[in-house]
């Protein structure tokens, strides 16, 4: 399986992403040494960390420090979200949006839209299947049914500041632009507020927008935020003056209306009439199915979830694993041997989830043993090169040798997943750092010094 690292190696040196030359290399015998030279400096002793490291396939320990003890590890909690999704399902597997109905052509009694949890479904692939159904020689409904997208799930364990700033989206089973409304901001002259533009135009008709942002040197950081409210909508930011414009999704606490308002609209511009809509929780079809809108296959749609952290991807996915088989994940994880561990949700956006570093370097070492391994290692970001490890590591010995998820809520910063040294057997690795009240930027730091030392690793075996 050390080819799929190598190819991946190979490929970044292509892109002129190769790593530059080492510090002094240290053998496993020293790693520990080298480790806890980062972890007692002072600006470490309030917090606690755990860090396991192994090599990729033997499983042998090269360093272990409190990686039994239960940690926040924030998303690496997508890690177990989308191995055991690919597990149940297969790679190949989609998610089906089906539609039904009762009545024959042009004028239909029912027309059902059946939500089946795919959180790719857009208003294009509406517009699409409004197109087909046309074609098929739809003319008139008499009554639309939306099945799916009025009972939400929504982890009562997330913080109110998650749900306000958007980085949590209620899961329905029928989703639209993953329940969320997207908003360009556009930078202005120097000191001037960002121009805030609608990606869907219908918004302006039931939000309000407030816009708190500002144009700013590129000696000051970007940041943008959006708060939900009560039919108001408040943009917090700022960007550079000569930028690009910066992309906000906006994440709708009751998604139905909305969704909705996106179904009738696309039937509307393929010229079929409805007459009247109702919303139904109905998670069977109508006797005949008109066409059956797959989502893409499981093994594309983990990459939003390991590759950029997406939160409703990993929900969705999360949701329609335990609607499938109840339960199936902590089934999943139990069988692969990782002992302890506590799991609300499937994104890790909650301070309920508890997972141990060694219990993360066992779901690595056995994806590693399964056949989609190659699948699943490339969903993974890679150092300064993708996904968010995109800015992270450029310029050092990891760069482009290091495949791994981030996790980061306040006062936590988490890193699990395969790195490559070049004189050394791959890795499998997982470290984490809860400590409140310290920068996450200084956190990140910390990590990364020691993932730092893991690519300095040369094998002193003798021959």
């Amino acid at each position: 399986m050390h080819r799929y690292l190598a190819r991946g190696l190979i490929a970044a040196i292509a892109l002129g992403l190769g790593s530059p030359a080492l510090a002094r290399a240290i053998c496993p015998a020293e790693l520990g040494t080298a480790i806890e030279r980062h972890l007692q400096q002072p600006q470490w002793q309030p917090g606690q960390w755990g860090i396991a490291v192994q090599v990729l396939g033997t499983g042998a320990v090269l360093y272990s420090h409190q990686a039994d003890k239960l940690f926040l590890v924030a998303s690496n909690v997508k890690l177990t979200t989308t191995a055991a999704a690919l597990a149940y399902w297969g790679a190949n597997y989609r998610l089906e949006t089906v539609i039904s109905a009762t009545g024959r052509s042009p004028q239909l009694e029912r027309l059902r839209v059946q939500g089946g949890f795919d959180p790719s479904l857009s208003d294009q692939d509406l517009q699409q299947i409004a197109r087909t159904l046309a074609q098929q020689g739809v003319q008139r409904i008499q009554t639309l049914e939306i099945a799916g997208a009025q009972k939400t799930w929504i982890e009562p364990t997330w913080a109110l500041e998650d749900l306000k700033m958007g980085d949590a989206a209620a899961v329905t089973r029928l989703s639209v632009n993953q329940n969320a409304l997207e908003v360009d901001a556009l930078p202005q002259q120097l000191g001037q507020p960002l121009t805030l533009v609608w990606r869907q135009p219908t918004a302006a008709r039931s939000w309000q927008l407030v816009n708190q942002t500002r144009t700013v040197a590129t000696s000051e950081p970007e940041f943008l935020e959006a708060e939900v409210g009560d039919r108001q909508i408040t943009i917090r930011g700022q960007l550079h003056v000569g930028s690009a414009a910066g992309d906000i999704r906006v994440p709708l606490p009751q998604p139905a209306p909305y969704i909705q308002a996106q179904i009738e609209q696309a039937l509307q511009a393929a010229g079929i009439t409805v007459e009247g809509t109702t919303l139904i929780e109905a998670t069977d079809h109508l006797p005949e199915v008109l066409l059956r809108h797959g989502s893409p296959p499981i093994g594309e749609l983990i990459v939003p979830i390991n590759q950029d952290s997406d939160n409703f991807y990993a929900e969705m996915l999360y949701v329609a694993l335990e609607q499938a088989r109840s339960g199936y994940r902590q089934q999943y994880l139990d069988q692969q041997g990782l002992g302890t561990v506590v799991l609300v949700d499937g994104s890790g956006l909650s301070r309920q989830n508890w997972l141990t570093p060694h219990a993360l370097t066992t779901l690595l070492q056995g994806v590693y043993r399964r056949p989609d391994y190659p699948l699943w290692w490339r969903s993974l970001p890679l150092a300064a090169t993708s996904g968010t490890l995109r800015n992270r590591f450029q310029g050092t010995a990891a760069q482009g040798r290091v495949w791994a998820k981030t996790g980061t809520l306040r006062g936590v910063v988490a890193l699990a997943g395969y790195a490559d040294p070049p004189n050394h057997p791959p890795l499998a690795f997982s470290i984490v750092l809860n400590q409140a009240g310290t920068p996450i930027p200084q956190l990140r730091n910390g990590l990364d010094a020691i993932v730092l030392e893991l690519i300095k690793l040369v094998n002193c075996d003798p021959p």
